[in-house]
Parts: structure tokens; C-alpha cells; sequence
């Protein structure tokens, strides 16, 4: 008869040329193109057409293309500094995977946080994975309690440990060299490299 029948196979997964050769040769015309953005059709192929498969239409009828631009670029942005739960939620919500298995200390970047990631920026599609390395903020050391000891003896144990040792002399000062008090006191948690001050008597 006078009307072809448009099937599937003949424009959809087809470049918009080869859909425009297919529809040629039923006598009907290619209408709008529209490109949008897909996760499963590779890019320059036809998506969809309207109208659909199956419908009789007249020769010299318009069929419109929907084109795929490829898969959606998505922005990873830069998370460095931020909350990481704050960025992994956000991540994930744009359709990525978030690995943030890999922790450490770090005494500038506070406990949460993301220290660095990988990539560092630009763009990914969906499924991809941004690694965050996340901060267990600075590491803690045990202040050893170094009363009554000599201040050369005290020095060396503080510092073995990271610590900066600082002295002052006591209000009472008598030259014995021997340490009278501490700041911070013996059995504190402090981050490694605080500085600790010995008042010497």
C-alpha cells in the first residue's frame, strides 16, 4: 500500500545518517533532531524516534530523531577541606561511587575531612569512583609524666615522643635542675609535636 510501517530495528541504535538512508528508502523524511545526553547509547546514534515503531505512516511523513550525545559528563568538584560525608553524599547523589577506605592522621586537616582525593576535579561519568582520603585528625601521644626528673633526662624522653619541649624556671627557682611541674600534664593526649612546658626548680 501506500503506508510503510517504521520498525525498531530500522532507525533506533542507527547513526542519524544511516537513520536518514533507512527512512529514505521507506519515501519518509527525518523531522527535529534532538540530542540528549545517554548512559547506554553510544553517542551519534539514534535513541528513540517519534513516531514510535509499528505506526503506519504516510509517504514523506516527518519522523523525529532523538540523537545521543554520549554518556552525561558529571562535575567531581573539589573536596579537599570539606566534611567527607557531606561529599560522599553529594557524590553519590550525582551517580558516582565513593571509596573512602584509606585514612590518616593529619595535623592540619580536622577529623572528617578530606585530605585529598582522586581526581582531584574535572569529570566522570556515572559508575565511576572518586577516592577520598579522609583525616583521623591529628595523632595523639600520651604525655609522660617527667616530674622530679632532671630537666636533660626529661628533655630527651618529650622529645623521643614528637614533643617540643620549652623550659621556664620555676617561681622558686633554685637551680637544682630538676623538673617541678609540667604543662600539659603527664597522662594527657595531646597531638603529636605540641609543644610541652617544663618549670624548672
Amino acid at each position: 500500500g501506500d503506508a510503510e510501517a517504521l520498525g525498531e530495528t530500522e532507525a533506533e541504535g542507527l547513526t542519524e545518517g544511516e537513520a536518514r538512508d533507512a527512512l529514505e528508502q521507506v519515501s519518509l523524511e527525518v523531522g527535529r533532531v534532538k540530542e540528549k545526553f545517554s548512559e547506554t547509547v553510544e553517542s551519534g546514534r539514534v535513541i528513540r524516534h517519534d513516531p514510535g515503531e509499528g505506526r503506519q505512516l504516510r509517504p514523506g511523513s516527518a519522523v523525529d530523531l532523538v540523537v545521543s550525545k554520549g554518556r552525561k559528563p558529571i562535575n567531581v568538584g573539589d573536596w579537599v577541606g570539606e566534611d567527607a560525608d557531606r561529599a560522599q553524599a553529594v557524590l553519590e547523589r550525582k551517580g558516582l561511587v565513593v571509596d573512602r577506605a584509606q585514612e590518616q592522621f593529619d595535623d592540619t586537616v580536622p577529623e572528617g575531612a578530606v585530605i585529598a582525593q582522586t581526581p582531584q576535579s574535572g569529570t566522570l561519568f556515572r559508575g565511576d569512583t572518586v577516592t577520598l582520603l579522609v583525616s583521623l585528625g591529628p595523632e595523639l601521644v600520651e604525655v609522660p609524666n617527667v616530674r622530679a626528673q632532671g630537666v636533660e633526662s626529661a628533655r630527651q624522653e618529650l622529645e623521643a615522643l614528637g614533643f617540643v619541649v620549652q623550659t621556664v624556671n620555676a617561681s622558686g627557682y633554685l637551680g637544682l635542675g630538676f623538673v617541678f611541674s609540667q604543662d600539659p600534664g603527664g597522662g594527657q593526649s595531646v597531638p603529636r609535636g605540641s609543644t610541652i612546658t617544663l618549670s624548672i626548680i
